[in-house]
């Protein structure tokens, strides 16, 4: 509403001020007590939602102690990284183990014939070379035409996903198998000599004969399943092999194949496909991803390699005196158990040659739990000196912290201290965090001891794990750890927790208050636009008196001097 207000035109009193002294006088202490109630309320609030915060980290903290790794994770080290490193599980027998290496393993590398250069179109290199043909390595086949040069044949066998890393030196190409191992031999198989005329393949290669890589064994499980078409003696199989399936299984299922002799040697589980016509043999996946390229995983194809620079090899190692454990890399997963351990792909040691020892030590890996320990401990002393900060009263300076005589907080910071001292029933001997090295001084600050802590857990491993981890279920006791995450669960979990019930009752009391200030500046406006027309009523009034004492003045005036000039 538009101010009517007259202010001063007829008192000469300035009304407006004199409304808003008014105003202060009767509305003043009611919004300042407000606005200092509402400040207080949101000081609380938000001290509530810091301990909420720090309480959530110390749950946090909790995780790592109820977990059975923390206190059973071991540790390897090893006597000469630059030879050998492992890891091992929680499962691992701690000790020490003597790694004598026999040989390291090796990939397969093969090299073609030199080339004039590898940017000249093939057909241009070659007489008679085909327009397009097809060669299969590792069981993906690849395309090669005449338009190709060696440059692109190379980029042609990188890009097809076969287990072969080609590359060019000295306008030879080179083949070489991603994978060590006598199981990764390259499996090449060549229907159009078009390998033979880049030297890859000896001249004449037999393609009716095929092998596989070794396998080992023709009775082991070959633990992958998968499909492939085979085209020999006149006729076509598609094979389907299941992960229990041997090699002799694949050799029977091959048996139907005429003028075809099947072979699966039994030593070294090398599997032998022979058409005995001399027609070359035709092989197409009918399953193709991961373990289904039985192609791929068996190597089939032409071993009648021309120039071999470097054959596969398995590595060999002696063990604690155990002799010939052997792996397809450089890696022996579970040889012993709960411990992996790797050789340095950089070594390059053969059979015969001198051998190299490692030792491998396996302990305990105590630092894991002291580290979680000591994070437990700092979490826990941040809570309690906040929660002392916001209860405490400073009579010099005369401030109170925001939370002083909270009850929910003092009650809270007691049952911290009380779950953190109490004794667990089910241990024998360590029953107290005091009896592991966590005490707590008459300020209520926690502190840890890690060497009395090694000590105790070199003594009763279990005992100390039951201290902080046990559970009613299992054990028939809670532990610290297990006791206390419940704890602050109940105070902290969204929507139910103690203190986000608490902040939401603080929300409510600040809406409350927030609506009694917009109430109460409903009043005062309503107020001082009754005030204000009050004044403009009374300044008009005064204003019409004024001008109807000056128009009696001037009539009297007027009377006057008229009734003076007859006397005249």
């Amino acid at each position: 509403m538009a101010d009517l207000s007259l202010d001063g035109l007829a008192t000469g009193m300035s009304t407006g001020d004199t409304i808003n002294k008014i105003l202060n006088a009767q509305y003043g202490p009611k919004l300042q007590n407000l606005s200092e109630e509402k400040n207080s309320l949101e000081t609380e609030k938000n001290a509530w939602r810091d301990v909420n915060s720090r309480i959530n980290k110390l749950e946090n903290k909790l995780t790592d102690l109820k977990l059975s790794s923390t206190f059973e994770s071991n540790k390897t080290t090893s006597s000469n990284e630059d030879l050998a490193t492992a890891t091992a599980t929680s499962d691992a027998t701690t000790g020490s183990y003597d790694i004598e290496i026999i040989q390291t393993a090796q990939n397969q590398r093969i090299a073609g014939d030199k080339l004039s250069d590898s940017k000249t179109k093939l057909s241009e290199l070659f007489a008679s070379f085909p327009a397009s043909s097809n060669v299969m390595i590792d069981g993906e086949s690849i395309e090669i035409t005449g338009e190709d040069t060696l440059s692109t044949v190379k980029d042609k066998i990188n890009e097809s996903g076969a287990g072969a890393n080609a590359s060019i030196v000295d306008n030879h190409l080179v083949l070489e198998s991603s994978k060590t191992g006598t199981k990764n031999e390259l499996g090449l198989i060549d229907n159009n000599n078009v390998l033979e005329k880049l030297g890859v393949l000896q001249s004449g290669a037999d393609d009716s004969l095929l092998q596989s890589a070794p396998q080992g064994s023709s009775t082991t499980e070959l633990g992958y399943t998968g499909s492939f078409k085979i085209t020999a003696g006149g006729n076509t199989e598609e094979v389907a092999l299941a992960d229990t399936d041997t090699l002799n299984d694949l050799a029977d299922k091959l048996n139907n194949l005429t003028n075809v002799n099947i072979s699966a040697d039994a030593t070294g589980g090398v599997l032998t496909i022979d058409e005995t016509g001399g027609n070359p043999i035709q092989l197409e996946n009918t399953s193709l991803d991961g373990d289904d390229n039985i192609i791929k995983n068996l190597k089939l194809g032409n071993k009648a390699i021309k120039d071999e620079l470097q054959s596969t090899r398995n590595a060999e190692v002696n063990v604690n005196g155990i002799t010939g454990v052997t792996s397809q890399s450089n890696s022996f997963d579970e040889v012993i158990s709960g411990v992996s351990f790797s050789l340095d792909t950089s070594l390059d040691i053969v059979s015969g040659d001198p051998t190299e020892n490692v030792t491998i030590d396996v302990n305990r890996n105590v630092s894991k739990a002291t580290s979680a320990i000591q994070d437990f401990v700092d979490q826990y002393n941040s809570v309690q000196d906040f929660i002392s900060t916001k209860q405490n009263y400073d009579p010099e300076t005369e401030e109170a912290g925001a939370l002083q005589g909270d009850g929910t907080l003092m009650r809270l910071q007691s049952k911290l201290r009380q779950m953190v001292t109490n004794n667990v029933g089910g241990n024998e001997k360590y029953d107290q965090l005091a009896m592991v090295g966590i005490e707590i001084n008459k300020d209520g600050v926690m502190s840890f001891n890690s060497s009395e802590f090694r000590d105790a857990l070199e003594d009763r491993p279990e005992e100390v794990k039951k201290l902080f981890q046990a559970n009613t279920d299992d054990n028939s006791f809670d532990g610290v750890a297990t006791r206390l995450d419940s704890y602050l669960d109940v105070l902290v979990q969204s929507n139910t927790g103690v203190i986000p019930e608490k902040i939401d009752s603080y929300e409510t009391m600040v809406d409350r208050v927030e609506n009694n200030v917009d109430s109460t500046q409903d009043r005062l406006t309503q107020e001082k636009e009754r005030l204000q027309e009050e004044f403009t009523a009374m300044e008009t009034a005064i204003s019409e008196m004024n001008s109807q004492m000056s128009w009696m003045q001037n009539q009297l005036n007027s009377l006057g001097s008229s009734s003076l000039t007859s006397m005249l």
